[in-house]
C-alpha cells in the first residue's frame, strides 16, 4: 500500500478514533524497542503554543547542526507535515516502512490512528539516528500516546478550556492532565507564569523540577534571560509568542544544551510555523491564516490583526470542530469583522454546523456549500481592497492553503 491508502486504512482500525491510554501504545513500542534509547527527548504539552515551541527548538538545534527529529499533529496538507528530521518533511516511502513495522509488530492489539502516527515518529527517529527527539502531545498529556515516553525534559505551554469531555471541565483539572507528561526527578518548563494553581501542586506531587516562567527566567518581546545563558537579544517571526519561544530556550538549556545570541538568531531566521498568523497578499487583499481553532488562540489572533495596518474591510472565512467554543472564538474577533462566509464540510462529522455558527454572529454572515466557494466569494467581496482572515480548525487553514498553493502564493518575506 502507499502512504495515502495505509492513511485511510488507520483510521478504520480501532473502533474509536480518540482512546486514551498507554498500554496498548506502550506494547508495541517495547516489542519495536522504541523506548530504551539513548538519544535526548523533550516533550511538550499544553493547550495553546505546542507546535511554536517545538518550532524553535527544532530550528535552533538544527542551526546548531545536530540531527533532530519532531513531531507534531496535526498536519495541514500533508501527513509529512507531523513527522521532521533536520526540519525537513520525511519520505512517504520511510512512512510507510514504519507502517509496516508496526503492523508486524502490533499482532492483534488494536491501535488509533494517533498511537500509529506517535510509533511511526519514534521508529523512524530511531532508525535515523537522531540525537534529540522534540514530541507535541496531540491531547491532554497522562494519557496521550506520546507519554509513553520518559522524556529528559518536559515543557507545559499555556492552559486553556479545550477537549473538555475528555480532560475535564475545569482549567485545574485540565492542567493535571497536562503535567501527566512531566518526571520524578526531571525538569518540567512551566511556560505560563501564570498557569492554574494545580500546575505547581500536580509538579510537586510527581517530584519533578519545575521551572517557572518569569521566576526561574524571563523574557520581553526583544529579550531572553536565565542564570545559564545571561540575557539575549532576540527578533520573533510572526505568530510566534515569547512565552512560547523562552519555554523553548530553557528546555534546551534543561536538556543540556548552550544557548548564545548567535545561535538565537540563527535559528530564528530558519523557523517555519505553517498557519500560524501567516501573512500574504494577492494584489491590493492581504492574507493571513491562523489556527485559532479556541477562545485563547482567538484573543491573541485579534491582537495581532490590531497591530496590523488598518484596511478598509476585513472578511473572514471560518470553521471550526464542534467541541470548540466557537461562542466565544467569534466574540474575541467580532469587532474587526465586516463579514464572514462559513463553509459547509470542513472536518467531516467533527465540523460545526456552518448554520450553528452563522447563529451566533450578529454582523453579515454567509453559508456556503464548500470551502472553495466561500474563497471565491470572500475574495470577490474584496476586489476594491482590503482583509482576509481564513482561521479556525487545522482543516480550515489547510483549505486555505492549497487555495492559495493553487494561486502560486507564497509567504511575505517579512513573516519568516
Amino acid at each position: 500500500m502507499d502512504l495515502a491508502a495505509w492513511l485511510e486504512r488507520l483510521e478504520q482500525l480501532h473502533p474509536s478514533a480518540i482512546d486514551l491510554g498507554l498500554a496498548r501504545c506502550g506494547e508495541v513500542a517495547r516489542r519495536l524497542e522504541l523506548l530504551d534509547t539513548a538519544l535526548t527527548s523533550i516533550t511538550v504539552a499544553g493547550t495553546n503554543g505546542k507546535g511554536s515551541t517545538v518550532a524553535v527548538m527544532e530550528a535552533i538545534l538544527c542551526a546548531k547542526g545536530e540531527r533532530v527529529g519532531a513531531f507534531t499533529s496535526p498536519h495541514l496538507v500533508r501527513y509529512n507535515e507531523r513527522i521532521r528530521v533536520e526540519g525537513a518533511e520525511v519520505s512517504d516511502a520511510l512512512i510507510v516502512e514504519a507502517f509496516e513495522a508496526i503492523e508486524k509488530a502490533r499482532s492483534d492489539i488494536s491501535l488509533t490512528y494517533f498511537e500509529f502516527n506517535t510509533l511511526a515518529a519514534l521508529w523512524i527517529f530511531k532508525k535515523l539516528n537522531v540525537s534529540c527527539q522534540l514530541l507535541e502531545v496531540g491531547l491532554g498529556g497522562r494519557l496521550d500516546a506520546v507519554n509513553i515516553v520518559d522524556s529528559d525534559v518536559a515543557v507545559v505551554t499555556a492552559i486553556g478550556l479545550d477537549h473538555q469531555e475528555w480532560l475535564g471541565s475545569d482549567v485545574e483539572t485540565i492542567a493535571i492532565e497536562k503535567c501527566g507528561i512531566a518526571r520524578d526527578g526531571r525538569v518540567c518548563i512551566v511556560a505560563d507564569s501564570a498557569a492554574p494553581v494545580s500546575v505547581s501542586t500536580e509538579l510537586q506531587r510527581i517530584g519533578a523540577c519545575e521551572v517557572r516562567a518569569l521566576r526561574d527566567y524571563a523574557f520581553g518581546d526583544t529579550y531572553f534571560d536565565s542564570l545559564k545563558a545571561g540575557s539575549i537579544t532576540w527578533s520573533l517571526p510572526a505568530g510566534i509568542l515569547p512565552l512560547n519561544a523562552a519555554a523553548g530556550l530553557r528546555a534546551l538549556e534543561a536538556a543540556g544544551g548552550e544557548i548564545t545570541e548567535e545561535l538565537v538568531a540563527a535559528g530564528m531566521k530558519r523557523i517555519v510555523l505553517k498557519g500560524r498568523r501567516e501573512s500574504f497578499r494577492l494584489g491590493n487583499i492581504d492574507i493571513v491564516l491562523d489556527v485559532a481553532h479556541n477562545p485563547d488562540a482567538a484573543v491573541e489572533l485579534r491582537k495581532f490583526l490590531d497591530h496590523q495596518m488598518a484596511t478598509q474591510t476585513t472578511t473572514a472565512i471560518f470553521a471550526v470542530m464542534s467541541d470548540k467554543d466557537c461562542r466565544d472564538m467569534i466574540a474575541a474577533v467580532e469587532p474587526v469583522i465586516d463579514e464572514w462566509y462559513l463553509p459547509s464540510g470542513i472536518g467531516g462529522a467533527r465540523g460545526q454546523s456552518p448554520e450553528v455558527v452563522e447563529g451566533l454572529i450578529s454582523g453579515a454572515a454567509r453559508v456556503t456549500p464548500t470551502f472553495e466557494s466561500a474563497f471565491e466569494r470572500a475574495m470577490g467581496s474584496l476586489a476594491d481592497g482590503g482583509r482576509l482572515i481564513i482561521f479556525g480548525s487545522f482543516f480550515t487553514v489547510g483549505e486555505g492553503m492549497k487555495a492559495l498553493d493553487s494561486l502560486r502564493l507564497s509567504p511575505l518575506d517579512s513573516q519568516s
